[in-house]
């Protein structure tokens, strides 16, 4: 059993079947709270989508940090999702929390089409190359956690496709990147026709860190227009 992971103001069980959290995804997560309080009033209710949970360190920290949020979190691995759900209650935060096991968006229910204020997700983005050049703490998480492809770009492709049919218009979707990914995703997101404002963020180290990009709410607008 892996120790006790800290991340944000928390210490979360992980086991030896959930990604380790690392600091650059707590910048991730003062992104997302920074954005939401720019744009939303104090209070409104706030629908958040965490796409690949692990143990849940995304999930708890917007929960606790946003009061007014509710959150879904999803993971392909029931295990996992047990253990975040065991993390999740330990901060008292489990009610506001639904745990789905899902593929992606696979599972989730036709209610949520169009729902969610936010979708977050930290997902695999090592490459094929990079995979077999980790250092062995790092290879000690599992490899399902770690690896996005042959160019590490696999789960951006897939959420870049299917995203913007579960944001309301104008949501928000925000993801951590690996290092040298910035332009290839912001191309991604911006010519898939479904988003608008793709930035991008940095980390501590300069290194580009976190693509956001928003829901055009022009679409829905001009398929309503539609002759």
């Amino acid at each position: 059993m892996k120790k006790a992971a800290p991340f944000m103001d928390f210490e979360l069980g992980t086991e030896n079947v959930t990604f380790y959290p690392r600091p650059e995804t707590e910048i991730l997560v003062e992104k997302a709270i920074e954005l939401l309080s720019r744009h939303r009033k104090v209070n409104t209710p706030c629908n958040i989508l965490d796409i690949g949970t692990g143990s849940g360190n995304i999930a708890i920290s917007l929960t606790k940090y946003v009061p007014s949020s509710r959150m879904v979190a999803l993971d392909i691995s029931d295990t996992v999702l047990r253990i975040a759900s065991r993390n999740a209650a330990k901060y008292g935060v489990e009610k506001r929390i639904e745990f789905i096991r899902s593929d992606l968006f696979k599972n989730l229910k036709t209610k949520y089409r169009c729902f969610f204020d936010l979708i977050i997700s930290n997902p695999p983005y090592i490459s094929r190359d990079e995979f077999s050049l980790l250092p062995a703490v790092v290879k000690n998480d599992p490899r399902i956690a770690l690896y996005g492809g042959r160019d590490g770009l696999d789960f951006y492709r897939r959420i870049s496709r299917e995203a913007g049919n579960y944001l309301k218009s104008e949501g928000l979707l925000l993801m951590e990147i690996g290092c040298g990914q910035a332009e290839e995703v912001k191309s991604m997101f911006a010519s898939g026709g479904a988003f608008c404002g793709v930035e991008i963020y940095k980390d501590y180290c300069g290194i580009d860190r976190i693509v956001k990009a928003k829901k055009d709410g022009q679409i829905s607008h001009r398929r309503r227009q539609a002759p």
